[in-house]
Protein backbone atom coordinates (compact mmCIF):
# COMPACT_ATOMS: atom_id res chain seq x y z
CA UNK A 1 0.00 0.00 0.00
CA UNK A 2 1.40 3.55 -1.21
CA UNK A 3 0.62 7.08 0.54
CA UNK A 4 1.70 10.21 -0.98
CA UNK A 5 1.51 13.32 0.77
CA UNK A 6 0.93 17.09 -1.07
CA UNK A 7 4.88 17.38 0.09
CA UNK A 8 4.42 21.28 0.75
CA UNK A 9 4.74 23.40 4.24
CA UNK A 10 2.15 25.29 5.64
CA UNK A 11 2.80 29.12 5.63
CA UNK A 12 4.71 29.33 8.79
CA UNK A 13 7.53 31.71 9.89
CA UNK A 14 10.63 30.07 11.20
CA UNK A 15 13.69 31.80 13.44
CA UNK A 16 17.00 30.34 14.57
CA UNK A 17 17.54 31.35 18.14
CA UNK A 18 20.73 29.25 20.22
CA UNK A 19 19.14 28.37 23.66
CA UNK A 20 20.24 25.81 26.11
CA UNK A 21 22.05 23.52 23.63
CA UNK A 22 18.88 23.32 21.63
CA UNK A 23 17.92 24.89 17.63
CA UNK A 24 15.52 25.81 15.41
CA UNK A 25 16.50 24.63 12.37
CA UNK A 26 15.45 26.63 9.30
CA UNK A 27 13.00 25.20 7.32
CA UNK A 28 12.45 25.55 3.65
CA UNK A 29 8.96 26.92 2.98
CA UNK A 30 6.70 26.57 -0.54
CA UNK A 31 4.26 28.83 -1.91
CA UNK A 32 0.57 29.14 -0.70
CA UNK A 33 -0.11 26.96 -3.86
CA UNK A 34 2.98 24.76 -4.58
CA UNK A 35 2.30 21.48 -5.48
CA UNK A 36 5.74 20.33 -6.27
CA UNK A 37 7.76 17.96 -4.65
CA UNK A 38 10.88 19.16 -2.50
CA UNK A 39 14.04 18.25 -4.72
CA UNK A 40 16.20 15.68 -2.64
CA UNK A 41 19.01 17.28 -1.09
CA UNK A 42 16.06 19.26 1.00
CA UNK A 43 16.48 16.39 3.51
CA UNK A 44 16.95 13.26 4.64
CA UNK A 45 15.09 10.01 3.66
CA UNK A 46 14.37 7.39 6.44
CA UNK A 47 13.46 3.26 6.40
CA UNK A 48 11.57 1.85 9.52
CA UNK A 49 10.25 -1.37 10.64
CA UNK A 50 7.42 -0.95 13.16
CA UNK A 51 6.07 -3.61 15.46
CA UNK A 52 3.87 -2.05 17.89
CA UNK A 53 5.05 1.10 17.96
CA UNK A 54 2.58 4.08 17.45
CA UNK A 55 3.18 5.01 20.84
CA UNK A 56 6.45 6.42 20.09
CA UNK A 57 6.10 7.00 16.36
CA UNK A 58 4.41 10.54 16.31
CA UNK A 59 6.72 11.46 18.60
CA UNK A 60 9.92 10.01 16.13
CA UNK A 61 8.24 11.66 12.82
CA UNK A 62 8.27 15.25 14.59
CA UNK A 63 11.44 15.52 16.21
CA UNK A 64 13.56 13.74 12.97
CA UNK A 65 11.23 16.41 10.58
CA UNK A 66 12.71 19.56 12.38
CA UNK A 67 15.92 18.23 13.34
CA UNK A 68 17.13 16.27 9.87
CA UNK A 69 15.01 17.35 8.15
CA UNK A 70 13.47 14.07 7.32
CA UNK A 71 11.51 14.37 4.52
CA UNK A 72 10.96 10.98 2.72
CA UNK A 73 10.01 7.70 4.42
CA UNK A 74 9.56 3.83 3.66
CA UNK A 75 7.64 2.25 6.79
CA UNK A 76 7.35 -1.72 6.92
CA UNK A 77 5.40 -3.13 9.27
CA UNK A 78 6.03 -6.44 11.35
CA UNK A 79 2.97 -8.60 10.68
CA UNK A 80 3.11 -9.86 14.37
CA UNK A 81 2.02 -6.55 14.84
CA UNK A 82 -1.39 -6.18 16.40
CA UNK A 83 -1.64 -2.48 15.09
CA UNK A 84 -1.09 -0.68 11.73
CA UNK A 85 0.44 2.45 11.67
CA UNK A 86 -1.18 3.96 8.66
CA UNK A 87 -4.08 6.22 10.53
CA UNK A 88 -0.63 8.21 12.09
CA UNK A 89 1.53 8.20 8.76
CA UNK A 90 -2.32 9.45 6.90
CA UNK A 91 -2.30 12.07 9.35
CA UNK A 92 1.65 13.27 8.23
CA UNK A 93 1.29 13.07 4.91
CA UNK A 94 -1.81 15.24 4.42
CA UNK A 95 -0.98 17.70 6.73
CA UNK A 96 1.11 19.88 4.28
CA UNK A 97 4.45 19.21 6.43
CA UNK A 98 6.45 18.28 3.36
CA UNK A 99 7.33 14.71 4.70
CA UNK A 100 6.54 11.99 1.67
CA UNK A 101 5.88 8.82 3.52
CA UNK A 102 4.63 5.29 1.87
CA UNK A 103 3.60 2.13 3.76
CA UNK A 104 5.06 -0.92 2.61
CA UNK A 105 3.47 -4.80 3.32
CA UNK A 106 6.04 -8.19 3.02
CA UNK A 107 4.27 -8.14 -0.42
CA UNK A 108 5.86 -4.43 -1.27
CA UNK A 109 9.23 -5.41 -0.95
CA UNK A 110 8.94 -9.37 -1.43
CA UNK A 111 9.68 -10.28 1.95
CA UNK A 112 8.89 -14.15 2.92
CA UNK A 113 8.76 -15.24 6.11
CA UNK A 114 11.60 -17.76 6.78
CA UNK A 115 10.04 -20.78 8.98
CA UNK A 116 13.25 -22.13 10.13
CA UNK A 117 13.98 -18.49 12.30
CA UNK A 118 12.89 -17.74 15.56
CA UNK A 119 10.48 -14.59 16.08
CA UNK A 120 13.85 -12.91 17.06
CA UNK A 121 15.52 -13.74 13.40
CA UNK A 122 12.54 -13.36 11.57
CA UNK A 123 12.21 -9.79 13.18
CA UNK A 124 15.97 -8.84 11.66
CA UNK A 125 15.21 -10.62 8.67
CA UNK A 126 12.89 -8.49 7.20
CA UNK A 127 14.89 -5.54 8.92
CA UNK A 128 17.80 -6.40 6.47
CA UNK A 129 15.24 -7.09 3.50
CA UNK A 130 13.53 -3.57 4.22
CA UNK A 131 17.20 -1.65 4.50
CA UNK A 132 18.53 -3.39 0.95
CA UNK A 133 14.98 -2.63 -0.69
CA UNK A 134 14.41 0.87 0.61
CA UNK A 135 17.96 1.94 0.29
CA UNK A 136 17.46 1.29 -3.20
CA UNK A 137 14.04 3.22 -3.48
CA UNK A 138 15.54 6.44 -2.17
CA UNK A 139 18.59 5.95 -4.20
CA UNK A 140 16.83 5.00 -7.71
CA UNK A 141 15.13 8.74 -6.91
CA UNK A 142 18.50 10.73 -6.47
CA UNK A 143 18.05 10.93 -3.16
CA UNK A 144 21.37 11.78 -0.81
CA UNK A 145 21.40 10.80 3.31
CA UNK A 146 19.43 7.81 4.76
CA UNK A 147 19.16 7.39 8.08
CA UNK A 148 18.83 3.59 9.57
CA UNK A 149 17.89 3.69 12.92
CA UNK A 150 14.88 2.44 15.20
CA UNK A 151 11.87 3.81 16.41
CA UNK A 152 13.42 4.65 19.70
CA UNK A 153 16.18 5.97 18.54
CA UNK A 154 16.70 9.89 17.70
CA UNK A 155 19.59 11.44 15.80
CA UNK A 156 21.83 14.58 17.52
CA UNK A 157 24.48 16.27 17.48
CA UNK A 158 27.16 15.21 19.59
CA UNK A 159 28.35 18.19 21.32
CA UNK A 160 31.06 18.01 24.26
CA UNK A 161 29.98 17.67 27.69
CA UNK A 162 32.05 17.75 31.30
CA UNK A 163 31.50 14.14 31.50
CA UNK A 164 33.25 13.31 27.96
CA UNK A 165 34.25 10.08 28.31
CA UNK A 166 38.26 8.99 26.71
CA UNK A 167 38.50 6.56 24.46
CA UNK A 168 37.34 3.27 25.32
CA UNK A 169 39.05 1.09 23.26
CA UNK A 170 36.96 -2.61 22.44
CA UNK A 171 38.85 -5.06 20.73
CA UNK A 172 36.79 -5.26 17.71
CA UNK A 173 37.04 -1.29 17.15
CA UNK A 174 38.27 -0.40 13.48
CA UNK A 175 42.02 0.62 13.89
CA UNK A 176 41.12 4.31 12.40
CA UNK A 177 38.64 5.09 14.80
CA UNK A 178 41.60 5.18 17.57
CA UNK A 179 44.37 6.25 16.21
CA UNK A 180 44.49 9.47 17.74
CA UNK A 181 44.81 11.40 15.17
CA UNK A 182 41.58 10.64 13.91
CA UNK A 183 39.91 10.87 17.69
CA UNK A 184 41.88 14.43 17.90
CA UNK A 185 40.23 15.88 14.30
CA UNK A 186 36.76 14.66 15.32
CA UNK A 187 36.93 16.12 18.72
CA UNK A 188 37.79 19.47 16.89
CA UNK A 189 35.00 19.31 15.10
CA UNK A 190 32.37 18.71 17.94
CA UNK A 191 34.11 21.77 19.66
CA UNK A 192 33.28 23.71 16.70
CA UNK A 193 29.59 22.42 16.52
CA UNK A 194 27.69 24.85 18.34
CA UNK A 195 29.18 27.91 16.62
CA UNK A 196 27.82 25.60 13.35
CA UNK A 197 24.42 25.01 14.62
CA UNK A 198 23.50 28.27 16.38
CA UNK A 199 22.57 29.60 12.79
CA UNK A 200 19.53 27.05 13.04
CA UNK A 201 21.15 24.75 10.66
CA UNK A 202 19.84 20.84 10.48
CA UNK A 203 22.11 17.97 10.32
CA UNK A 204 21.16 18.12 6.39
CA UNK A 205 22.28 21.57 6.34
CA UNK A 206 25.72 21.15 8.00
CA UNK A 207 26.34 17.97 6.44
CA UNK A 208 26.02 19.59 3.17
CA UNK A 209 28.26 21.98 4.24
CA UNK A 210 30.74 19.26 5.22
CA UNK A 211 30.52 16.95 2.18
CA UNK A 212 33.86 17.29 0.77
CA UNK A 213 36.11 17.73 4.10
CA UNK A 214 36.76 14.65 6.14
CA UNK A 215 35.04 12.21 8.13
CA UNK A 216 32.20 12.56 5.00
CA UNK A 217 34.46 11.81 1.97
CA UNK A 218 35.81 8.84 3.62
CA UNK A 219 32.58 7.76 5.71
CA UNK A 220 29.96 7.07 3.20
CA UNK A 221 28.46 4.97 5.39
CA UNK A 222 28.80 7.11 8.66
CA UNK A 223 28.65 5.13 12.06
CA UNK A 224 27.33 6.96 14.83
CA UNK A 225 27.59 5.85 18.72
CA UNK A 226 25.00 5.63 20.76
CA UNK A 227 23.46 7.13 23.95
CA UNK A 228 21.24 4.80 26.11
CA UNK A 229 18.47 6.97 28.19
CA UNK A 230 16.98 4.97 30.81
CA UNK A 231 13.17 4.96 33.14
CA UNK A 232 14.63 6.61 35.78
CA UNK A 233 12.16 9.29 36.30
CA UNK A 234 13.30 12.88 36.73
CA UNK A 235 11.88 15.41 39.14
CA UNK A 236 8.80 17.56 37.76
CA UNK A 237 10.96 20.70 37.65
CA UNK A 238 13.45 19.06 35.37
CA UNK A 239 10.56 17.91 32.94
CA UNK A 240 8.85 21.16 33.24
CA UNK A 241 12.26 22.83 31.74
CA UNK A 242 10.83 21.47 28.84
CA UNK A 243 8.36 24.51 29.08
CA UNK A 244 5.34 22.74 26.40
CA UNK A 245 2.58 23.00 29.24
CA UNK A 246 1.98 26.42 27.66
CA UNK A 247 0.65 24.37 24.69
CA UNK A 248 -1.43 22.08 26.50
CA UNK A 249 1.64 19.33 26.12
CA UNK A 250 1.96 16.61 29.11
CA UNK A 251 5.60 16.63 28.73
CA UNK A 252 5.66 13.13 30.23
CA UNK A 253 4.53 11.78 27.21
CA UNK A 254 7.45 12.19 24.98
CA UNK A 255 10.39 10.15 26.15
CA UNK A 256 12.96 12.78 25.07
CA UNK A 257 11.27 15.55 27.70
CA UNK A 258 10.56 13.16 30.43
CA UNK A 259 13.90 10.75 30.60
CA UNK A 260 17.25 11.84 30.94
CA UNK A 261 19.60 9.73 33.28
CA UNK A 262 21.81 8.14 30.71
CA UNK A 263 24.46 5.28 31.10
CA UNK A 264 28.21 5.59 30.82
CA UNK A 265 29.24 7.71 27.66
CA UNK A 266 31.01 5.48 25.34
CA UNK A 267 30.81 1.78 27.32
CA UNK A 268 29.68 -0.72 25.41
CA UNK A 269 26.86 -2.24 28.50
CA UNK A 270 23.43 -0.34 27.52
CA UNK A 271 25.06 1.59 24.79
CA UNK A 272 25.98 -1.62 22.64
CA UNK A 273 26.39 -1.29 18.97
CA UNK A 274 26.26 2.02 16.76
CA UNK A 275 23.57 2.93 14.20
CA UNK A 276 24.15 4.42 10.48
CA UNK A 277 23.29 7.04 8.12
CA UNK A 278 24.74 6.45 4.69
CA UNK A 279 25.19 8.51 1.57
CA UNK A 280 23.61 6.80 -1.26
CA UNK A 281 24.78 9.46 -3.74
CA UNK A 282 28.34 7.73 -2.71
CA UNK A 283 27.72 4.61 -2.77
CA UNK A 284 26.96 2.05 -5.78
CA UNK A 285 23.73 0.14 -6.03
CA UNK A 286 25.00 -2.70 -6.29
CA UNK A 287 26.44 -2.80 -2.88
CA UNK A 288 23.17 -2.38 -1.08
CA UNK A 289 22.12 -5.85 -0.68
CA UNK A 290 20.30 -8.54 1.45
CA UNK A 291 22.77 -10.42 2.65
CA UNK A 292 24.01 -7.06 4.83
CA UNK A 293 26.19 -8.35 8.13
CA UNK A 294 23.73 -6.70 10.46
CA UNK A 295 21.11 -3.88 10.57
CA UNK A 296 24.42 -2.12 12.24
CA UNK A 297 26.46 -2.89 9.08
CA UNK A 298 23.94 -2.46 6.15
CA UNK A 299 26.47 -2.35 3.35
CA UNK A 300 30.22 -3.74 2.91
CA UNK A 301 31.45 -0.14 3.34
CA UNK A 302 30.02 0.33 6.30
CA UNK A 303 32.87 0.19 9.53
CA UNK A 304 32.67 -2.43 12.05
CA UNK A 305 29.55 -1.25 14.44
CA UNK A 306 31.78 0.41 17.23
CA UNK A 307 33.23 3.12 17.39
CA UNK A 308 34.56 5.50 20.24
CA UNK A 309 32.17 8.36 21.75
CA UNK A 310 34.33 10.75 21.27
CA UNK A 311 35.32 10.14 17.91
CA UNK A 312 31.38 10.49 17.19
CA UNK A 313 30.42 14.14 15.21
CA UNK A 314 26.20 13.12 16.07
CA UNK A 315 24.81 10.18 18.14
CA UNK A 316 21.87 8.74 18.40
CA UNK A 317 19.91 8.48 21.62
CA UNK A 318 17.85 5.75 22.60
CA UNK A 319 15.50 5.58 25.04
CA UNK A 320 13.67 2.40 26.80
CA UNK A 321 10.64 4.07 27.97
CA UNK A 322 8.15 3.72 30.66
CA UNK A 323 7.53 0.10 31.41
CA UNK A 324 4.24 0.16 30.07
CA UNK A 325 5.81 0.68 26.91
CA UNK A 326 8.74 -1.95 27.22
CA UNK A 327 6.56 -4.71 28.05
CA UNK A 328 3.65 -3.93 25.86
CA UNK A 329 5.54 -5.98 23.22
CA UNK A 330 5.56 -9.00 22.58
CA UNK A 331 9.15 -9.70 22.16
CA UNK A 332 11.43 -12.73 23.61
CA UNK A 333 14.49 -10.59 24.55
CA UNK A 334 11.95 -8.41 26.69
CA UNK A 335 11.94 -9.31 30.22
CA UNK A 336 10.61 -7.85 33.61
CA UNK A 337 14.58 -8.86 35.17
CA UNK A 338 16.36 -6.85 31.89
CA UNK A 339 13.93 -3.75 32.23
CA UNK A 340 15.13 -3.87 36.06
CA UNK A 341 18.93 -3.72 34.85
CA UNK A 342 18.72 -1.64 31.54
CA UNK A 343 15.48 1.04 33.30
CA UNK A 344 17.86 2.21 36.04
CA UNK A 345 20.99 2.79 34.20
CA UNK A 346 21.73 6.11 36.03
CA UNK A 347 25.62 7.24 35.41
CA UNK A 348 24.74 11.19 33.90
CA UNK A 349 22.09 13.18 32.49
CA UNK A 350 21.82 15.31 29.49
CA UNK A 351 19.02 17.86 28.42
CA UNK A 352 20.50 18.29 25.07
CA UNK A 353 17.36 18.26 23.23
CA UNK A 354 14.88 19.05 25.81
CA UNK A 355 13.69 21.96 23.94
CA UNK A 356 12.80 20.43 20.52
CA UNK A 357 9.01 20.22 21.37
CA UNK A 358 8.92 24.12 22.51
CA UNK A 359 10.80 24.75 18.87
CA UNK A 360 8.32 22.75 17.02
CA UNK A 361 5.12 24.58 18.23
CA UNK A 362 6.65 27.85 17.42
CA UNK A 363 7.35 26.93 14.20
CA UNK A 364 4.06 24.63 13.32
CA UNK A 365 2.00 25.83 15.32
CA UNK A 366 -0.05 25.06 18.62
CA UNK A 367 -2.96 23.50 16.83
CA UNK A 368 -1.45 21.88 14.04
CA UNK A 369 1.18 20.27 16.93
CA UNK A 370 -1.56 19.25 19.20
CA UNK A 371 -3.18 16.96 16.05
CA UNK A 372 -0.05 15.67 14.87
CA UNK A 373 0.85 14.70 17.85
CA UNK A 374 -1.99 13.67 19.76
CA UNK A 375 -0.90 9.93 19.76
CA UNK A 376 2.29 10.40 21.48
CA UNK A 377 3.15 8.35 24.38
CA UNK A 378 -0.43 6.09 24.39
CA UNK A 379 0.17 2.53 24.48
CA UNK A 380 -3.08 0.88 22.87
CA UNK A 381 -1.99 -2.40 21.71
CA UNK A 382 -5.01 -4.92 19.91
CA UNK A 383 -5.54 -8.90 20.43
CA UNK A 384 -5.02 -10.16 16.71
CA UNK A 385 -1.81 -10.50 14.73
CA UNK A 386 -1.93 -9.08 11.37
CA UNK A 387 -0.26 -11.66 9.75
CA UNK A 388 -3.35 -13.95 11.66
CA UNK A 389 -6.31 -11.89 9.61
CA UNK A 390 -7.71 -12.64 6.28
CA UNK A 391 -6.08 -9.04 4.81
CA UNK A 392 -2.28 -10.41 5.16
CA UNK A 393 -0.76 -11.40 2.16
CA UNK A 394 1.76 -14.22 2.72
CA UNK A 395 4.59 -14.07 0.22
CA UNK A 396 5.57 -17.76 -0.89
CA UNK A 397 9.25 -18.51 0.07
CA UNK A 398 11.13 -18.56 -3.40
CA UNK A 399 13.23 -21.59 -4.75
CA UNK A 400 15.97 -22.68 -3.09
CA UNK A 401 18.60 -24.71 -5.27
CA UNK A 402 21.53 -27.01 -4.15
CA UNK A 403 24.51 -27.42 -6.05
CA UNK A 404 26.08 -30.89 -5.77
CA UNK A 405 30.04 -31.71 -6.11
CA UNK A 406 31.21 -35.09 -6.80
CA UNK A 407 34.22 -36.89 -7.09
CA UNK A 408 35.79 -38.85 -9.94
CA UNK A 409 33.94 -41.93 -9.18
CA UNK A 410 30.15 -39.76 -9.04
CA UNK A 411 29.68 -39.43 -5.43
CA UNK A 412 28.77 -36.50 -3.56
CA UNK A 413 31.43 -35.02 -1.77
CA UNK A 414 29.75 -31.30 -1.04
CA UNK A 415 26.41 -29.59 -1.41
CA UNK A 416 26.10 -26.10 -1.07
CA UNK A 417 22.86 -24.24 -0.70
CA UNK A 418 21.97 -20.87 -3.12
CA UNK A 419 19.45 -18.13 -3.51
CA UNK A 420 17.95 -18.15 -6.74
CA UNK A 421 19.90 -14.66 -7.32
CA UNK A 422 23.27 -15.71 -6.22
CA UNK A 423 23.47 -18.61 -8.95
CA UNK A 424 24.93 -16.02 -11.75
CA UNK A 425 27.73 -15.42 -9.61
CA UNK A 426 28.96 -18.88 -9.54
CA UNK A 427 30.96 -21.04 -11.94
CA UNK A 428 29.40 -24.86 -12.46
CA UNK A 429 27.81 -26.81 -15.27
CA UNK A 430 24.51 -26.12 -15.08
CA UNK A 431 23.70 -29.76 -14.90
CA UNK A 432 25.35 -29.47 -11.42
CA UNK A 433 22.01 -27.69 -10.09
CA UNK A 434 19.03 -29.67 -8.80
CA UNK A 435 15.84 -27.38 -7.80
CA UNK A 436 13.62 -27.67 -5.35
CA UNK A 437 10.85 -25.82 -4.78
CA UNK A 438 9.71 -25.26 -1.29
CA UNK A 439 6.24 -23.84 -2.07
CA UNK A 440 3.41 -26.46 -1.03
Amino acid sequence: MYMQSSNQFSELETSSVFIDESFRPKHKKASKNSTSHYTSDDGFSGCLVLKDDNDRLTEWLAYHWLVLPLKYLVVAVDPTSTTSPESILQLWNSSNMGMDIVLWNDVDFGHWIDEELDDKHRHRARQKHLYAECQKYHKERNRTWVALIDPDEYITYNLITVDDPRVHHISETPKTFIDPKYVLSMKNIRKNLKQMISGGKTVFDFLQDEKNKEPWISEPCYLMPRLFFSAVESNPHQIAEADVAQFGFNASRFSTLRYFHHAHRGRFHANHFGKVIIDLSRINITEITIDMESIHVPIDRCPHALKPYTAGILRANHYIGSFEQYSSRTDVRRSKEKFNIFGNENNGTDYQIQHWLKDFVSLVGSEKSKDLLKHAGIVDIGTTRIIDTEAYNKVPPPPIYYVYYYDINGQIVDKKRLQKGEINNHEFDLDEIVERNLRK
